[in-house]
């Protein structure tokens, strides 16, 4: 399987679980009228989130009048992990 074709199946899987019909996709992203949603999956023991990516969802969501949500699906042989998670920058 292709990365394009795995990254659409962890979307997928991760929009089942939220009101799905609530969000569309532009640009690989889902979002709705508050929240851009950026979703990422992976079928390892883990997905490591740095301060680039987080700065990364942040922005395009800055840019876009909308809060920052990130989802992620660790998809393993026994158990699929879905993570729904808020983002909020405070500058010190």
């Amino acid at each position: 399987m292709n990365k394009r074709k795995k990254g659409d199946k962890f979307e997928g899987m991760f929009l089942k679980t939220i009101n799905s019909g609530a969000f569309h996709f532009d640009k690989g992203d889902a979002k709705n009228e508050a929240y851009l949603l950026e979703i990422k999956g992976t079928n390892k023991k883990s997905f490591r989130i740095t301060t680039e990516l987080l700065n990364k969802i942040h922005n395009e969501a800055f840019d876009s009048n909308k809060f920052p949500m990130f989802g992620i699906v660790i998809d393993r042989d026994d158990v699929r992990w879905l993570l729904q998670i808020k983002i909020e920058k405070e500058i010190k």
